[in-house]
Protein backbone atom coordinates (compact mmCIF):
# COMPACT_ATOMS: atom_id res chain seq x y z
CA UNK A 1 0.00 0.00 0.00
CA UNK A 2 1.49 3.33 -1.01
CA UNK A 3 1.48 6.40 1.17
CA UNK A 4 -1.05 9.04 0.25
CA UNK A 5 0.42 11.45 -2.28
CA UNK A 6 0.96 15.09 -1.42
CA UNK A 7 -0.80 17.78 -3.44
CA UNK A 8 2.51 18.55 -5.18
CA UNK A 9 3.01 14.89 -6.12
CA UNK A 10 -0.53 14.60 -7.47
CA UNK A 11 -0.05 17.77 -9.49
CA UNK A 12 3.30 16.54 -10.83
CA UNK A 13 1.87 13.16 -11.90
CA UNK A 14 -1.13 14.84 -13.52
CA UNK A 15 1.15 17.21 -15.47
CA UNK A 16 3.57 14.47 -16.45
CA UNK A 17 0.88 12.05 -17.63
CA UNK A 18 -1.05 14.72 -19.53
CA UNK A 19 2.08 15.99 -21.33
CA UNK A 20 3.02 12.44 -22.38
CA UNK A 21 -0.54 11.69 -23.52
CA UNK A 22 -0.57 14.88 -25.60
CA UNK A 23 2.77 13.93 -27.11
CA UNK A 24 1.29 10.65 -28.32
CA UNK A 25 -1.65 12.55 -29.84
CA UNK A 26 0.01 15.51 -31.55
CA UNK A 27 3.69 14.68 -31.96
CA UNK A 28 4.82 18.07 -30.66
CA UNK A 29 7.85 18.27 -28.37
CA UNK A 30 7.47 17.25 -24.74
CA UNK A 31 8.28 20.81 -23.64
CA UNK A 32 5.48 22.26 -25.78
CA UNK A 33 3.10 19.65 -24.46
CA UNK A 34 4.06 20.46 -20.87
CA UNK A 35 2.84 23.99 -21.60
CA UNK A 36 -0.43 22.61 -22.96
CA UNK A 37 -0.75 20.28 -19.95
CA UNK A 38 -0.44 23.24 -17.58
CA UNK A 39 -3.12 25.08 -19.54
CA UNK A 40 -5.36 22.00 -19.39
CA UNK A 41 -5.09 21.78 -15.59
CA UNK A 42 -5.57 25.54 -15.22
CA UNK A 43 -8.78 25.33 -17.24
CA UNK A 44 -10.19 21.91 -16.36
CA UNK A 45 -8.81 20.81 -12.98
CA UNK A 46 -9.32 23.86 -10.79
CA UNK A 47 -10.06 21.78 -7.71
CA UNK A 48 -6.59 20.22 -7.72
CA UNK A 49 -4.86 23.47 -8.67
CA UNK A 50 -6.53 25.49 -5.93
CA UNK A 51 -5.32 23.05 -3.28
CA UNK A 52 -1.73 23.75 -4.35
CA UNK A 53 0.50 26.52 -3.03
CA UNK A 54 2.77 28.50 -5.33
CA UNK A 55 5.65 26.29 -4.17
CA UNK A 56 3.63 23.13 -4.92
CA UNK A 57 2.85 24.36 -8.43
CA UNK A 58 6.40 25.48 -9.20
CA UNK A 59 7.92 22.24 -7.90
CA UNK A 60 5.42 20.15 -9.87
CA UNK A 61 6.42 22.07 -13.01
CA UNK A 62 10.14 21.60 -12.29
CA UNK A 63 9.78 17.86 -11.68
CA UNK A 64 7.62 17.44 -14.79
CA UNK A 65 10.17 19.36 -16.85
CA UNK A 66 13.00 17.17 -15.54
CA UNK A 67 10.92 14.04 -16.14
CA UNK A 68 10.26 15.02 -19.75
CA UNK A 69 13.96 15.69 -20.28
CA UNK A 70 14.45 11.95 -19.72
CA UNK A 71 12.13 11.32 -22.68
CA UNK A 72 13.62 13.83 -25.08
CA UNK A 73 17.17 15.05 -25.60
CA UNK A 74 17.02 18.83 -25.36
CA UNK A 75 19.55 21.52 -26.16
CA UNK A 76 21.54 23.00 -23.27
CA UNK A 77 19.81 26.37 -23.46
CA UNK A 78 16.42 24.68 -22.96
CA UNK A 79 17.42 23.50 -19.49
CA UNK A 80 15.71 25.34 -16.65
CA UNK A 81 17.52 27.07 -13.81
CA UNK A 82 17.25 24.61 -10.89
CA UNK A 83 15.53 25.93 -7.80
CA UNK A 84 18.68 25.30 -5.75
CA UNK A 85 20.18 28.24 -7.68
CA UNK A 86 16.97 30.25 -8.11
CA UNK A 87 16.20 30.21 -4.38
CA UNK A 88 19.61 31.59 -3.40
CA UNK A 89 19.36 34.24 -6.13
CA UNK A 90 15.90 35.17 -4.83
CA UNK A 91 17.29 35.39 -1.30
CA UNK A 92 20.00 37.79 -2.55
CA UNK A 93 17.40 39.95 -4.31
CA UNK A 94 15.47 40.06 -1.03
CA UNK A 95 18.55 41.13 0.96
CA UNK A 96 19.53 43.91 -1.45
CA UNK A 97 16.00 45.18 -2.11
CA UNK A 98 14.78 44.99 1.49
CA UNK A 99 11.89 47.26 2.44
CA UNK A 100 10.75 47.58 -1.20
CA UNK A 101 7.01 47.04 -1.58
CA UNK A 102 7.05 46.71 -5.35
CA UNK A 103 9.67 45.93 -7.96
CA UNK A 104 9.95 46.20 -11.72
CA UNK A 105 11.97 43.08 -12.61
CA UNK A 106 13.32 42.05 -16.01
CA UNK A 107 14.49 38.49 -16.73
CA UNK A 108 16.81 38.42 -19.75
CA UNK A 109 17.02 35.18 -21.75
CA UNK A 110 14.27 33.95 -19.45
CA UNK A 111 13.77 30.50 -20.96
CA UNK A 112 10.67 28.78 -19.62
CA UNK A 113 10.31 31.35 -16.82
CA UNK A 114 11.36 29.08 -13.94
CA UNK A 115 13.96 31.51 -12.53
CA UNK A 116 11.40 34.34 -12.32
CA UNK A 117 8.90 31.96 -10.72
CA UNK A 118 11.44 30.87 -8.11
CA UNK A 119 12.39 34.46 -7.26
CA UNK A 120 8.71 35.31 -6.81
CA UNK A 121 8.34 32.36 -4.44
CA UNK A 122 11.05 33.89 -2.21
CA UNK A 123 9.41 37.35 -2.34
CA UNK A 124 5.69 36.66 -1.77
CA UNK A 125 5.00 40.01 -0.06
CA UNK A 126 6.52 42.17 -2.81
CA UNK A 127 4.41 43.18 -5.81
CA UNK A 128 6.65 42.30 -8.75
CA UNK A 129 6.06 43.47 -12.31
CA UNK A 130 7.67 40.60 -14.24
CA UNK A 131 9.01 41.24 -17.73
CA UNK A 132 10.52 38.18 -19.42
CA UNK A 133 12.57 38.38 -22.62
CA UNK A 134 13.03 35.10 -24.53
CA UNK A 135 13.82 34.60 -28.22
CA UNK A 136 12.93 30.89 -28.41
CA UNK A 137 9.24 30.68 -29.42
CA UNK A 138 8.69 27.33 -27.67
CA UNK A 139 10.12 28.54 -24.37
CA UNK A 140 8.33 31.88 -24.51
CA UNK A 141 5.01 30.04 -25.02
CA UNK A 142 5.77 27.69 -22.13
CA UNK A 143 6.47 30.68 -19.88
CA UNK A 144 3.04 32.14 -20.73
CA UNK A 145 1.43 28.82 -19.77
CA UNK A 146 3.55 28.72 -16.59
CA UNK A 147 2.38 32.22 -15.64
CA UNK A 148 -1.25 31.08 -15.87
CA UNK A 149 -0.52 27.85 -14.01
CA UNK A 150 1.21 29.72 -11.16
CA UNK A 151 -1.21 32.65 -11.38
CA UNK A 152 1.70 35.09 -11.49
CA UNK A 153 1.44 37.95 -14.02
CA UNK A 154 4.34 37.54 -16.47
CA UNK A 155 4.66 39.93 -19.41
CA UNK A 156 6.54 37.80 -21.94
CA UNK A 157 8.35 39.42 -24.87
CA UNK A 158 9.23 36.81 -27.53
CA UNK A 159 12.30 38.55 -28.91
CA UNK A 160 16.09 38.43 -29.06
CA UNK A 161 17.28 39.84 -25.72
CA UNK A 162 20.23 41.49 -27.49
CA UNK A 163 18.00 43.63 -29.69
CA UNK A 164 16.57 46.98 -28.47
CA UNK A 165 14.13 46.27 -25.67
CA UNK A 166 10.61 47.75 -25.41
CA UNK A 167 11.14 48.72 -21.76
CA UNK A 168 13.57 50.43 -19.42
CA UNK A 169 13.90 51.58 -15.83
CA UNK A 170 14.00 48.15 -14.17
CA UNK A 171 14.72 48.05 -10.44
CA UNK A 172 16.15 44.54 -10.78
CA UNK A 173 17.45 42.46 -13.67
CA UNK A 174 17.96 38.73 -13.28
CA UNK A 175 19.30 36.27 -15.80
CA UNK A 176 20.78 32.82 -16.20
CA UNK A 177 22.82 33.61 -19.27
CA UNK A 178 23.50 31.19 -22.11
CA UNK A 179 27.19 30.91 -22.87
CA UNK A 180 28.46 31.11 -26.41
CA UNK A 181 28.88 33.41 -29.38
CA UNK A 182 26.28 35.85 -30.68
CA UNK A 183 26.01 35.53 -34.48
CA UNK A 184 24.77 39.01 -35.48
CA UNK A 185 27.96 41.08 -35.67
CA UNK A 186 26.13 44.21 -36.90
CA UNK A 187 24.27 44.32 -33.58
CA UNK A 188 27.30 43.32 -31.48
CA UNK A 189 29.22 46.28 -32.89
CA UNK A 190 26.74 48.63 -31.18
CA UNK A 191 27.78 47.31 -27.74
CA UNK A 192 30.75 48.39 -25.67
CA UNK A 193 31.37 44.69 -25.02
CA UNK A 194 31.20 43.68 -28.67
CA UNK A 195 34.47 42.42 -30.14
CA UNK A 196 36.16 44.26 -32.99
CA UNK A 197 36.83 40.97 -34.80
CA UNK A 198 34.74 37.81 -34.96
CA UNK A 199 31.58 36.94 -33.06
CA UNK A 200 31.13 38.42 -29.58
CA UNK A 201 30.31 36.52 -26.40
CA UNK A 202 26.56 36.38 -25.87
CA UNK A 203 26.97 36.48 -22.07
CA UNK A 204 29.04 39.69 -22.32
CA UNK A 205 26.37 41.35 -24.45
CA UNK A 206 23.58 40.21 -22.13
CA UNK A 207 25.47 41.66 -19.17
CA UNK A 208 25.65 45.02 -20.94
CA UNK A 209 21.98 44.78 -21.92
CA UNK A 210 21.13 44.12 -18.26
CA UNK A 211 22.88 47.33 -17.23
CA UNK A 212 21.21 49.24 -20.08
CA UNK A 213 17.70 48.27 -18.95
CA UNK A 214 18.31 49.09 -15.27
CA UNK A 215 17.25 52.33 -13.66
CA UNK A 216 20.08 54.27 -12.03
CA UNK A 217 21.01 52.60 -8.72
CA UNK A 218 19.18 49.43 -9.85
CA UNK A 219 20.71 45.99 -9.32
CA UNK A 220 21.52 43.10 -11.64
CA UNK A 221 21.73 39.55 -10.26
CA UNK A 222 23.31 37.51 -13.02
CA UNK A 223 24.17 33.81 -13.24
CA UNK A 224 27.39 33.75 -15.26
CA UNK A 225 30.28 31.33 -15.92
CA UNK A 226 32.62 31.17 -12.91
CA UNK A 227 35.52 31.76 -15.31
CA UNK A 228 34.01 34.95 -16.77
CA UNK A 229 36.96 37.00 -15.50
CA UNK A 230 39.47 34.82 -17.35
CA UNK A 231 40.38 34.92 -21.02
CA UNK A 232 41.65 37.30 -23.67
CA UNK A 233 38.75 39.79 -23.53
CA UNK A 234 38.61 40.18 -19.75
CA UNK A 235 40.15 43.69 -19.72
CA UNK A 236 37.31 44.93 -21.91
CA UNK A 237 34.78 43.41 -19.50
CA UNK A 238 36.48 44.75 -16.38
CA UNK A 239 36.67 48.26 -17.85
CA UNK A 240 32.97 48.23 -18.72
CA UNK A 241 31.93 47.01 -15.28
CA UNK A 242 34.13 49.61 -13.56
CA UNK A 243 32.84 52.44 -15.77
CA UNK A 244 29.11 51.71 -15.72
CA UNK A 245 28.51 49.91 -12.43
CA UNK A 246 29.55 49.42 -8.84
CA UNK A 247 30.38 45.73 -8.58
CA UNK A 248 28.88 44.35 -5.37
CA UNK A 249 29.60 40.63 -5.20
CA UNK A 250 30.90 37.59 -7.05
CA UNK A 251 29.60 34.43 -5.40
CA UNK A 252 30.68 31.01 -6.62
CA UNK A 253 27.86 28.47 -6.57
CA UNK A 254 28.57 25.05 -5.02
CA UNK A 255 30.59 22.79 -7.36
CA UNK A 256 28.24 19.89 -6.51
CA UNK A 257 25.56 21.56 -8.67
CA UNK A 258 27.62 21.19 -11.85
CA UNK A 259 28.97 18.31 -13.91
CA UNK A 260 32.46 19.81 -14.10
CA UNK A 261 34.50 22.77 -12.89
CA UNK A 262 34.38 24.13 -16.45
CA UNK A 263 30.57 24.20 -16.29
CA UNK A 264 30.47 25.90 -12.88
CA UNK A 265 28.56 29.16 -12.53
CA UNK A 266 28.59 32.11 -10.15
CA UNK A 267 26.25 34.93 -9.21
CA UNK A 268 27.52 38.37 -10.22
CA UNK A 269 25.79 41.32 -8.53
CA UNK A 270 26.15 44.79 -10.07
CA UNK A 271 24.63 48.16 -9.22
CA UNK A 272 24.16 50.67 -12.03
CA UNK A 273 26.02 53.87 -11.24
CA UNK A 274 24.30 57.14 -10.44
CA UNK A 275 26.57 60.16 -10.19
CA UNK A 276 26.90 61.40 -6.63
CA UNK A 277 24.68 58.68 -5.15
CA UNK A 278 26.26 55.28 -5.70
CA UNK A 279 29.63 54.56 -4.13
CA UNK A 280 32.29 51.88 -4.49
CA UNK A 281 32.08 49.02 -2.01
CA UNK A 282 34.48 46.30 -0.99
CA UNK A 283 33.38 43.55 -3.36
CA UNK A 284 32.10 40.46 -1.58
CA UNK A 285 33.99 37.47 -2.96
CA UNK A 286 32.76 34.20 -1.50
CA UNK A 287 32.03 30.56 -2.18
CA UNK A 288 28.42 29.62 -1.47
CA UNK A 289 28.61 26.33 0.46
CA UNK A 290 26.64 23.24 -0.41
CA UNK A 291 23.06 23.83 0.71
CA UNK A 292 23.06 20.37 2.32
CA UNK A 293 25.61 21.58 4.90
CA UNK A 294 23.53 23.88 7.14
CA UNK A 295 26.44 24.87 9.40
CA UNK A 296 28.60 26.08 6.51
CA UNK A 297 25.63 27.70 4.79
CA UNK A 298 24.74 29.61 7.95
CA UNK A 299 28.35 30.81 8.04
CA UNK A 300 27.90 32.23 4.54
CA UNK A 301 24.66 33.97 5.60
CA UNK A 302 26.48 35.51 8.57
CA UNK A 303 29.27 36.75 6.25
CA UNK A 304 26.70 38.22 3.84
CA UNK A 305 24.78 39.94 6.64
CA UNK A 306 27.98 41.48 8.01
CA UNK A 307 28.90 42.69 4.52
CA UNK A 308 25.42 44.20 4.05
CA UNK A 309 25.58 45.97 7.43
CA UNK A 310 28.98 47.44 6.50
CA UNK A 311 28.29 48.44 2.89
CA UNK A 312 24.53 49.02 2.81
CA UNK A 313 23.55 50.01 6.36
CA UNK A 314 19.89 50.74 6.94
CA UNK A 315 19.22 54.40 7.60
Amino acid sequence: MTEEQTVMERLFHTLDEKAKALNNENGQSFIENLGLAMEHIYTNDRQLLEQATLQDRRKAFQFAYLSLMQEEKIQANHQITPDSIGLILGFLVERFMQDQQELHMVDLASGAGHLSATVKEVLPEIAIMHHLIEVDPVLSRVSVHLANFLEIPFDVYPQDAMMPLPLEGADVVVGDFPVGYYPIDERSNEFNLGFSEGHSYSHYLLLEQAVNVLTEKGYAFLIVPSNIFNGEHVKQLEKYIATETEMQAFLNLPPTLFKSEQARKSILILQKKKSGETKPVEVLLANIPDFKNPTQFQGFITELNHWMDTNHPKN
